[in-house]
């Protein structure tokens, strides 16, 4: 290994390739660390190739850029040429790809604004690259800071090589090819941008968008397929990255971008993009007024609806099971003073004919007396007549109104009955009973009425009261959304901008605020600019005077 080149002392070997071997060096002079680029013996023999490595490494050094590796001199030794620029700390973006598999998108395109800038420059300085590839990107550490190395250097083809490889693997440079330089073809400016493309689908997909197996299959894909669309591989990629993308890897270099300026500011706008998207999203979620207001109606509406209609329909079913109760204990009692006598004195006859009787034309379910050894004597069931009466089982008691007592029980699944049971009392004596049957479905249907009519009004209600609430909130919120376009167009700098609506409310207070704060304004920034505008005057005024 050398020890020293001119005046830079070598302190070890940075790294070794097909073409070159790199040193970390010292300078002495000025105390600071260093690479130092060296081209290897072997491709020395010819003359050609180590006079273009000089000549594009001198165009090279003429470059001056942030996100372009330094060149500080160049030279030969021992007929070896060399180069010596600022030594990097930090990863070749492949290797930086593979470390860091999570980056997000704006950092992906981060990078690829600093490389179309980067290269802009250099073909502003009449200087194409001819082999743009993440190896040949420095990620600088301790940032997103990116240097393109390797300017005017690795696009020196090795004619040796490519036969070599022509029939085998693809050693990876020819995967960034643009079509034109893979046919060889007269390249520029767009053929590094060709390049740009392929690096940027290789950090956002992770993929390269050509791998052929071998030289030929690499470059009949390059020039003549079209890669796997970006949003398959990733999806929900923006779609101005997408089309970025696309046009970069366009066969035709008039369809691509024309500068790197061009694509830096193509992706500068996908990032603001892909920033106000996320702003959006980070913003929360604003209800407008008239949905809101209109909620909040609903539900107050439906709540008071709910807890009278509740109430009410308590009262009322409370009402209805009591003049129904009433109704049966006043029928029930009056049947048991007609029939005491009769009873007393066992006319068992006249008691079948007034049970009969009683019921025509009564909705009664049935009428049966019970004498005081417990046998059924008249019933309008008659195989109830002469047998002992069953007494009702599982009855649920609902209630009592003096000496009768009120049951509620199940006939079937579907229809429940109320038995009334009053004594029949003759000289203050009880000598038997009458049971009274009536249905309880009535007053369940009349119930399911009340409950559809206080629920049809609830609903009537709440709609009116929405739309009432809509329509309000809708009127103030139109205001709003003009106050709110008022500030935008301020935002914008439109100083001339007024509202001039007139309004008899305090809406229309602050629009008048509004128009005269505008007002304020545009005066002051006229009398601004028209005072700049008078200093700049006198100082021509004083130059020519002077002159």
């Amino acid at each position: 290994m050398l020890e020293n080149i001119g005046r830079f002392k070598i302190l070890g070997e940075l790294g070794r390739g097909g073409m070159a071997v790199v040193y970390k060096a010292y300078d002495p002079n000025i105390n600071r660390p260093l690479a130092i680029k060296v081209l290897l013996e072997e491709r020395c023999a010819n003359k050609e190739y180590r006079s273009r490595f000089l000549a594009e490494a001198k165009a090279a050094g003429l470059l001056s850029h942030p996100n372009i590796v330094t060149i500080f001199d160049i030279g030969e030794i021992n007929d070896r040429p060399y180069i010596v620029m600022e030594l990097l700390e930090g990863d070749p973006l492949d290797e930086y790809m593979k470390s860091t598999p999570d980056r997000s998108l704006r950092e992906d395109l981060a990078i690829g604004i600093q490389l179309a800038k980067a290269l802009h420059y250099a073909h502003s300085k009449g200087i194409v690259h001819r082999d743009i590839k993440p190896s040949n990107i420095i990620r600088v550490k301790g940032g997103n800071n990116i240097k393109i190395t390797d300017f005017g250097i690795a696009h020196v083809e090795d004619p040796e090589q490519t036969r070599q490889t022509q029939m085998g693997e693809v050693l990876g440079t020819p995967q960034y090819m643009s079509p034109e330089q893979a046919l060889g073809r007269h390249v520029d400016a767009r053929s590094d941008l060709y390049s740009v493309g392929v690096v940027l689908y290789q950090l956002m997909t992770g993929k390269k968008p050509f791998e052929g197996g071998t030289i030929a299959t690499l470059l009949l894909q390059i020039t003549t397929t079209e890669p796997a669309p970006i949003d398959q591989i990733v999806p929900g990629i923006p779609r101005s990255v997408k089309l970025i993308v696309e046009r970069l890897l366009k066969k035709d270099p008039e369809k691509r971008f024309q500068s790197g300026q061009d694509l830096a500011n193509a992706l500068i706008d996908a990032v603001e993009e892909i920033r106000q998207d996320e702003m959006q999203r980070a913003k929360p979620k604003v209800l407008p007024i008239r949905v809101r207001w209109t909620f909040i109606m609903i539900a107050i509406v439906s709540i008071t609806m709910i807890i009278g209609a509740t109430w009410l329909y308590k009262r009322q079913y409370a009402s209805i099971v009591q003049q129904a109760t009433e109704y049966g204990s006043s029928m029930v009692r009056f049947m048991a003073a007609e029939s005491a006598e009769k009873v007393f004195n066992e006319d068992w006859i006249f008691l079948e004919v007034f049970i009969q009787d009683a019921m025509t034309g009564q909705r009664f379910g049935y009428l049966s007396l019970v004498d005081s050894h417990g046998l059924v004597r008249g019933s309008s069931v008659p195989d109830k007549i002469g047998k002992p009466y069953q007494k009702i089982e599982n009855g649920e008691l609902i209630g009592r109104i003096g000496d009768v007592s009120i049951q509620r029980y199940d006939v079937s699944k579907s229809s429940s009955m109320m038995d009334f049971d009053a004594p029949v009392i003759f000289r203050d004596k009880e000598i038997g009973r009458i049971h009274l049957g009536m249905q309880w479905d009535p007053l369940e249907e009349l119930s399911k009425q009340i409950v559809f009519t206080m629920l049809l009004l609830m609903i009537v209600t709440v709609a009116a009261a929405s739309v009432v609430a809509y329509a309000l909130a809708s009127a103030i919120s139109s205001p709003i959304k003009t106050l709110r376009k008022s500030f935008e167009e301020m935002k914008k700098g439109n100083l001339s901008y007024r509202i001039a609506q007139t309004r008899k409310d305090e809406f229309g207070e602050l629009f008048q605020s509004f128009d005269e704060m505008a007002e304020t304004l545009q005066k002051s920034n006229e009398d601004m600019i028209d005072a700049h505008t008078q200093k700049n005057n006198e100082k021509e005024t004083d130059t020519h005077g002077a002159g």
